[in-house]
């Protein structure tokens, strides 16, 4: 897992979505297929994860690549 750092040579990018609690689901569903189908092959590609909110309007994925 890639560290989020000031000093860091990587540049950490965070996209933020915000979907109805009913659809979240289903945009975690398709973020998760778009890193594994296309993202992750991008070059200086460093990493990807996904995150949610509890309250089920938010998911966001921090992303990093070389500065």
């Amino acid at each position: 897992m890639t560290t989020i750092s000031a000093k860091s040579d990587v540049m950490t990018l965070i996209n933020v979505f915000t979907v109805e609690p009913a659809n979240q689901r289903r945009l975690v569903e398709l973020l998760t297929e778009a890193t594994e189908v296309s993202v992750r092959r991008a070059p200086g590609f460093v990493s990807a994860s996904l995150h949610r909110s509890t309250d089920g309007t938010k998911a966001f994925t921090p992303a990093g690549e070389p500065n």
